[in-house]
């Protein structure tokens, strides 16, 4: 007997606002099968030419995020198809293109698909990114520009949790709601007003 397809739930949010380690978590406690892909982890395959992003925007960074969206599609794709629940993370920005959510549609075309943002304040990012380690520690400047480009979300009609506050098994759970209620899964069936 085939297994019922999963769903994806992509999770974007700027650097250091705690997607990885609430996903983790939720993944985890999901009660189902269920697989935790990062995008920073696929990127972090390169070992030898790695194009950190954090040092500008060039042909490679731009090549090595798309194979890494890419791979993690087909990552999703295979889990979902085995009746896993996917969550991926990954830092989707609202009005740029290249690292936009409809270059994620295009990837995940076919599939059930909810999209989240976590959005913590700026001075909560500071202080969890001073515990990230290697290219995944930003400087405050480059945080500054990330968190900044994150906020149109906010008037985009995609759900945002302000995780501030929230330790990670309550921000879990606060998507573990938005997942169940089905409120992630309006922006990928076009109920909402995206770039």
């Amino acid at each position: 007997m085939a297994a019922e397809r999963g769903p994806v739930v992509l999770v974007s949010g700027p650097a250091g606002a705690g997607k990885t380690s609430v996903v983790d978590h939720l993944a985890r406690t999901m009660g189902r099968p269920a697989v935790h892909v990062s995008l920073d982890d696929v990127r972090d395959m390169v070992k030898c030419g790695y194009a950190n992003p954090e040092d500008g925007w060039s042909p490679s960074a731009e090549r090595q995020y798309e194979l890494a969206r890419a791979t993690c599609a087909d990552l999703a794709r295979r889990y979902t198809a085995a009746g896993y629940f996917c969550f991926v993370d990954d830092a989707v920005f609202p009005d740029w293109p290249e690292v936009g959510l409809d270059r994620w549609r295009s990837e995940l075309a076919g599939l059930e698909v909810g999209f989240a943002v976590f959005l913590p304040r700026f001075d909560v990012l500071v202080t969890r990114n001073a515990h990230r380690r290697g290219t995944r520690l930003l400087s405050e400047d480059v945080l500054r520009i990330i968190h900044d480009r994150m906020l149109p979300w906010r008037d985009r009609g995609v759900p945002v949790i302000d995780n501030s506050d929230l330790s990670v098994p309550e921000a879990a759970e606060e998507l573990r709601r938005l997942v169940r209620t089905g409120e992630v899964f309006a922006p990928f069936n076009g109920r909402t007003t995206l770039p």
